[in-house]
């Protein structure tokens, strides 16, 4: 007589490693918080996922450099509306000085004023600097990195106010001059224009951050999604899991008692 339990008890435990394999896996993915630990899980969820991780990645990177051009902007515009400031009471020691009822010492006391307001003028353009780099004293443009791609960039220009108002005179102005006044408003004019230019920048940047920070939310969203582990369901999953096992125990320990048994029969 031919007795075989071979086939029968080798499918139960290989049933049983399969299960043992997924409760493993439940127990990483639980632990780790990732439903994705390998490739092996999922090959083309992880691609996916590691696709939006990067591009969150550079998301976050741009906004901070956005930011910088931001804070950059901040000080240039806050040094322009300083000396539009001393530029004014310039003007309104100029238009004082220029009244006929003054005397010449009347009118040295005035430029005494003015000239030190114009040196003040010179030490917040020359102070208005970024990480070393002049924003107001220096023409030429900062390229900012504001996305992820090569092609995502804003040019924020800077300004060489101090020649400008050289070549305007104003850093030479009698305030009692017949010109004075055309140098003060052309000076101010270029102030504006300065302005002008900062605002636009700053708005364009305000809008990249506000853009690239719901495009990083709406990326990390999508990658939990893909990647996170779904608790509720893995732990359902794991119970079963558990379930299983125990009957793959069970059915392995009745397999190795029937083996016994045989051989118990056979040795008779």
């Amino acid at each position: 007589m031919s007795i075989s339990i071979s086939g029968s008890a080798s499918n139960s435990l290989n049933q049983f490693n399969q299960v043992q394999n997924r409760l493993n896996e439940s127990n990483q993915q639980l632990s780790s918080g990732q439903r994705i630990n390998n490739a092996a899980v999922d090959p083309a969820g992880l691609q996916v996922f590691l696709q939006l991780q990067g591009q969150t990645l550079g998301n976050n990177t741009a906004i901070k450099n956005s930011l910088d051009g931001v804070s950059a902007l901040q000080i240039a515009d806050g040094a322009v509306n300083q000396v539009y400031d001393s530029l004014q009471q310039v003007r309104e020691l100029s238009i004082q000085a220029q009244n006929g009822t003054l005397n010449d010492q009347d009118r040295a006391a005035l430029q005494k004023q003015a000239d030190s307001l114009l040196e003040g003028v010179k030490d917040t353009l020359g102070s208005a600097n970024f990480n070393d780099q002049s924003l107001l004293n220096e023409s030429g443009e900062l390229r900012l990195q504001t996305g992820p791609g090569s092609e995502d960039s804003q040019n924020v220009t800077t300004f060489n106010l101090s020649e400008e108002f050289e070549n305007a005179g104003l850093f030479s102005i009698d305030i009692s001059s017949s010109e004075a006044l055309n140098i003060i408003d052309q000076s101010q004019e270029t102030l504006n224009t300065a302005s002008g230019d900062i605002g636009a920048n700053l708005n364009r940047l305000d809008s990249t951050i506000n853009r690239l920070s719901e495009s990083s939310i709406n990326e990390s969203e999508a990658a939990s999604r893909i990647g996170d582990t779904d608790y509720a369901k893995t732990i359902s999953e794991r119970s079963a899991q558990l379930l299983q096992q125990e009957v793959g125990i069970a059915i392995q320990a009745q397999a190795n008692a029937n083996r016994g048994l045989v051989l118990n029969l056979l040795g008779n």
